[in-house]
């Protein structure tokens, strides 16, 4: 008789798929394993985890199994099959098998545990001050992974052999370090250096160099920051000078919510977003001025702070000066991608940052720093970066027949590769103009596909021609499929509530090629990924210069009212344009006479530009979306100071051709008329944004079908303010609304969107 005929036990393997490398899963398993008195092995494999187990009462054991798995972790699909009793005498973990089809989902990277910042502050501790100390519930994951399955020799930690206590560590199943693949101590992990301007090794990691005013590179887990102490107005300002940033904000690092809750209001759900283990860069309102107040350079004009915790161990040691707030910026030059590598931060930063702080650990993937802002009592996203990518959207409604890449739109850019029922979106990648922003999207096209195992064999694009991606998309040897920019934005958020029916939704942004050949962005569309009519549209207004009009707000402001006023009216406005010289006024005459280089469009976008324009709030733009931002900010110092009355400009709508549009004539004779009187800036402002949501209310009650839903997608709905009062309105005609959730509503939602759209035609 063998030793297999003897078995009575009952025997079956497990095989999991999910976020399940890199969490701590297989020690999980071989504790609760020995725990029950079962039997087996458990593996990393390309597809997930594997578990063989023989026992008594291995349904508790399944059961256990998806209620106590680890906090990172998500089994997204378990099945179960009988199996032949092996008689293993043990539980254990065995070697990991990479297979030809791999569809294990990696773990984002999280922010340091409390247990590991423990060891760092215990002098006892052999990872005292460590900058590398992780465990498997914190620290890197995506970005120094090279390939599937998640083990130390497919990551950038591969080039660094563990030493004999590390490896101890990692074989003890008692320890929480217990497989932890990017484990390190001081003897066998990476190393920091100092490094000044002239190439010089120095000591400490640049704390003393922080609190004297200087600039420090830091690397950080996705790439470089740009880093001073953020309240030293003369370094904060001698970085906007040195980047060439404008009066684009800076980010803060500050050293605990309870600091940050003395210069911005938090409420509860912003704490649990700044204090997760995402550590998101979250965009909070701040208090009124006080006397120690940050400095206005770090966010000039507007009335919010974005702020993050430290999130990684270098983080937490350069919190050991006496500052509590850093300025924690993106390394990246005017219009260039993200820097992640020290050769090129020693080379491209030189003259902007004092110091280098750098070290040895490669960067695979370089990932920027996510940034949310709470609307409507819901996280929005601004930007998908670090912390949340490369979690999947998971969908049943919708099945990708053939693996497709959506390659996204020009301006803040994001990709999508999805297969079956599973779409991937990209970290953010930045604006798409310019040789290096290319390569960095090729350079990520090609590593995830290999994270998430999707070749793409169909591509969908935008159908503006004269995008780098479009031009990108053409030359592919693959079936491919145009796609509308706006029909692309209802559709993400569609597929993110996977949902399938047609449905009605307003988006607005700044700018999308319409099917008429105009610049489409406040549109009032009814589809879903087959299809879309155009149901209304804000009226079409000329745009001297086209897109590079936006830069330019009193510009167009003058275009505007040109058009909307008799001349009766016109000779009223004379006051408004101080700003225009002589020479550029004959210009923008003879341009809207002849119509030389005037494009008609229905940009939302533009629409707030051009107001911010006229009230003198922005008439300089020296980043993407400033005007507008400025005048949100404008509006909600009115709010803020005022009991508030729901009184707002009047608009017109008619209907041309079956489509319903919103006239805004009225909006600027009665806001020039507010401005002529002297009514606050900060007043009209609000109105502004008011009869706005009124508008966009009503044009959905005019074509709502039982209720709803209505979808609100496009760059425009990161307005707050805006947002937040249409919701208001919504609710009280008890009208549902759908928002993106895991995307953002701009354009680093689109690719989602785009790939649905085009796997219904290919």
């Amino acid at each position: 008789m063998t030793k297999q005929d003897k078995c009575s036990k009952e025997a079956k393997t497990f095989f999991l798929n999910g976020i399940v490398q890199g969490v701590g899963f297989r020690p999980f398993v071989f504790r609760l394993a020995h725990e029950m008195g079962i039997k087996g092995w458990v593996s990393n494999s390309s597809r997930g985890v594997t578990i063989y187990a023989e026992g008594d009462n291995l349904n508790l054991f399944h059961e256990r199994l998806i209620k106590e798995a680890p906090p990172l972790s998500k089994i997204v699909t378990m099945r179960t099959e009988n199996s032949t009793c092996k008689n293993c005498e043990t539980f254990k973990i065995i070697q990991s098998e990479a297979e030809q089809e791999a569809n294990v989902l990696i773990a984002p990277d999280v922010a340091t545990c409390q247990d590991c910042l423990k060891d760092m502050a215990d002098p006892a501790n052999p990872r005292y001050q460590f900058p590398f100390t992780n465990c498997t519930n914190c620290g890197p994951r995506y970005t120094i992974i090279r390939d599937v399955p998640y083990d130390r020799e497919q990551t950038t930690m591969s080039k660094f052999p563990m030493c004999g206590t590390c490896a101890s560590e990692y074989h003890n199943p008692e320890d929480r370090r217990f497989h932890a693949q990017p484990i390190a101590c001081p003897d066998c992990g990476p190393k920091v250096q100092l490094i000044d301007a002239q190439g010089q090794l120095l000591p400490g990691i640049g704390v003393k160099e922080l609190e004297n005013g200087a600039i420090l590179a830091v690397k950080g887990l996705g790439g470089f920051h740009l880093v001073c102490d953020a309240r030293n107005t003369q370094t904060v300002q001698r970085l906007r000078e040195r980047k060439e940033r404008g009066a684009k904000p800076f980010a803060l690092m500050v050293r605990s919510v309870e600091k940050a809750r003395e210069e911005v209001i938090i409420s509860q759900l912003e704490g649990n977003l700044l204090k997760s283990m995402a550590a998101p860069i979250v965009i909070l309102e701040r208090r009124s001025k006080h006397l120690n107040s940050l400095p206005e350079e770090i966010a000039p004009g507007i009335n919010t702070l974005g702020m993050m915790l430290p999130y990684t161990p270098i983080h937490h040691l350069l919190f050991e000066g006496t500052y509590d707030f850093l300025v924690m910026t993106s390394a990246n030059l005017s219009g260039r991608p993200l820097i992640y590598k020290n050769e090129d931060a020693l080379e491209g930063l030189k003259g902007i940052a004092d110091y280098f702080l750098i070290h040895d650990r490669d960067i695979y993937h370089p990932c920027d720093d996510s940034v949310v802002q709470v609307i409507g009592e819901k996280s929005v996203f601004f930007r998908r970066a670090r912390g949340y990518v490369p979690l999947p959207i998971m969908m049943s409604s919708y099945h990708i027949k053939t693996p497709f890449l959506g390659v996204g739109g020009e301006l803040k850019n994001a990709f999508c590769l999805a297969s079956g029922e599973r779409a991937f979106v990209s970290q953010y990648l930045g604006d798409m103009e310019g040789y290096e922003n290319l390569q960095r999207f090729y350079q990520e096209l090609d590593s995830f596909q290999r994270v998430v195992n999707i070749t793409p064999q169909a591509l969908a694009y935008d159908k503006h021609p004269n995008y780098e991606l479009t031009r990108f998309a053409l030359e592919q040897p693959l079936p491919k499929h145009p796609v509308q920019h706006h029909h692309a934005h209802l559709v993400s958020v569609l597929g993110e509530w996977d949902r399938t029916e047609p449905t009605l939704g307003i988006i607005c942004d700044g700018t999308g090629l319409g099917e008429d050949g105009c610049i489409w962005g406040f549109e009032v569309l009814f589809g879903n990924a087959k299809g879309y009519q155009r149901k209304g549209h804000l009226e079409y207004l000329p745009l001297p210069g086209g897109d590079a009009g936006s830069k330019h707000p009193l510009r167009l402001a003058y275009a505007y009212l040109k058009t909307l006023l008799t001349e009766e009216e016109w000779v009223e406005t004379e006051p408004f344009w101080s700003g225009l010289s002589a020479v550029e006024r004959q210009i923008l005459d003879r341009q809207l006479k002849t119509g030389f280089q005037v494009f008609q469009t229905s940009s939302a976008g533009r629409l707030f530009d051009a107001v911010s324009g006229l009230l003198g709030v922005c008439r300089k733009v020296t980043y993407e979306g400033q005007a507008a931002i400025e005048l949100e900010s404008t509006a909600q110092r009115f709010k803020l100071k005022n009991h508030l009355e729901d009184k707002h400009y009047s608009y017109k709508m008619s209907v041309e051709n079956d489509e319903i549009i919103l006239r805004i004539g009225m909006i600027f004779k009665e806001l020039m008329r507010d401005l002529l009187l002297g009514v606050s800036l900060e007043e009209i402002a609000y109105r502004f944004h008011l009869s706005l949501a009124h508008a966009i209310v009503d044009l959905a009650v005019e074509l709502q079908i039982e209720k709803g839903p209505l979808v609100l997608s496009g760059g425009v709905f990161q307005n707050k303010l805006l947002t937040e009062a249409i919701l208001k309105l919504c609710q009280e005609k008890e009208l549902e609304v759908l928002r993106s959730r895991t995307l953002p509503p701009g354009d680093g939602g689109l690719a989602f969107g785009q790939l649905l759209i085009a796997n219904e035609v290919l």
